[in-house]
């Protein structure tokens, strides 16, 4: 429809001028020394746009003439841009399904004129590295530093990346601790440094991360809750030698408040105390612990106490046992606690009790021993061999975590 009436105007235009020309043409008068030309005006005016549409022509030929050696050149490098992209991509895809060698390959065939050649060198990393050959992969990451510097941080990541992919853990660790110098609350960083810590089984370095994770929301609170209960657990569980309390007061003071009643984390404090000879103090730890939750873990452990009250220990362990009757670790602690405080019918009922609801071999054993105390030895034997037979059946369990038997039954 433009069209239509652009024509229409033009015609229409022409007309008008045609016919004002018809009645008046004009004339055009040039003159130069002895010479001099004239004409219609009508016919100057198509000469001139001629000439000038003439002129044009041969200008822009001139031109496009002059230029052809950059436009080839152009026409050249965008052909090798576009060949580079496509190495890039192509690299990319084999490195995406494994296929190292090819990677590499189309990689390093497109290094020369890609534009983004510091995507090519990491990409040829990860070839190298797939291929077993560290040395290589160090060389394209060391060119990659020199072809993009300012991309130092990218480069030091994936390089920790690289080094723990390949069981490289010190390696990895000590990158990501010179480029948290750079970037201290990078959340990436900062999460990877947490399982490379874990990996090392560093465990105080993850308790003094534990706040910078927490702070830039590196992982769930999920997740932190148990990485810091797990690195609180692990040291508490480390092996101590004889009268190194101190030691062991120094990992519990470093447990925050909020998990000191946690059971995972009071469980290897106790234990850990009761080898030390600290019967006093775990079973103040147990009691409040056991008071605000009760489980059965930390009921059992009480029972391996030697409390200086012997008498109030036994009618504590006796309330547990009443409120918790079907719970036969409940009744083991309170068998215990009995015999420890020379109360052997009662211990006796408490073990048998822990033997019916079928409960720990320990139970068996220690039953055993205090019916040989008290003389009636054809049933102690009986329960030595229920024992054994108790054993056996966790044995032949798969994943069965029996202890062996002389440590067991025949102590």
């Amino acid at each position: 429809m433009k069209l239509l009436a652009l024509v229409i105007a033009v015609l229409v235009i022409a007309t008008v001028v045609t016919l004002s020309a018809m009645e008046d043409p004009g004339y055009v008068l040039m003159a130069r020394g002895p010479w001099s030309a004239e004409m219609a005006l009508t016919v100057f005016i198509p000469l001139a746009l001629l000439a000038f549409l003439a002129f044009a022509l041969v200008l822009y030929a001139t031109i496009r003439l002059l230029r052809i050696p950059r436009d080839v050149q152009r026409w050249r490098t965008r052909r090798q841009a576009r060949r580079g992209r496509d190495s890039l991509l192509k690299g990319m895809t084999y490195l995406a399904e494994g296929s190292w060698v090819e990677a590499e390959a189309a990689l390093l065939a497109g290094m020369r004129h890609s534009d983004a050649a510091l995507l090519n060198c990491l990409g040829a990393a990860f070839a190298a590295q797939g291929q077993g050959n560290v040395e290589k992969r160090d060389e394209y990451l060391a060119q990659a530093q020199q072809l993009a510097p300012q991309a130092g941080f990218a480069i030091g990541m994936t390089q920790a990346v690289l080094q723990q992919l390949n069981q490289q853990v010190e390696l990895a660790l000590a990158t990501l601790t010179e480029l948290r110098g750079q970037h201290p609350h990078h959340k990436q960083l900062l999460k990877l440094l947490a399982q490379v810590a874990r990996e090392l089984r560093d465990w105080p370095g993850i308790i003094d991360l534990m706040s910078e994770l927490r702070k830039n929301q590196v992982m769930s609170a999920q997740d932190l809750d148990a990485l810091e209960v797990q690195a609180h657990r692990e040291l508490l569980t480390l092996s101590l030698p004889a009268g190194s309390g101190d030691v062991l007061r120094q990992a519990w003071k470093a447990v925050p408040k909020h998990l000191r009643k946690h059971p995972v984390l009071v469980a290897p404090y106790a234990r850990q105390l009761i080898l030390q000879g600290e019967h006093g103090e775990a079973e103040i730890v147990l009691r409040d612990t056991i008071e605000t939750e009760w489980n059965e873990t930390l009921v059992e452990l009480f029972g391996r106490l030697r409390p200086a009250q012997a008498g109030e220990a036994v009618e504590l362990a006796e309330t547990w046992a009443s409120s918790h009757p079907d719970n036969a670790r409940a009744q083991l602690t309170a068998a215990r606690l009995a015999a420890a405080a020379a109360q052997k019918d009662k211990a006796r009922g408490y073990y048998e009790r822990c033997v019916a609801l079928r409960g720990p071999i320990d139970a068996y054993r220690e039953l055993g021993a205090l019916l040989e105390d008290l003389g009636e030895r054809e049933k102690a034997s009986e329960f030595y061999r229920r024992g054994l037979e108790a054993y056996s059946d966790e044995a032949r369990k798969p994943g069965g975590r029996a202890r062996p038997i002389l440590q067991r039954i025949a102590q």
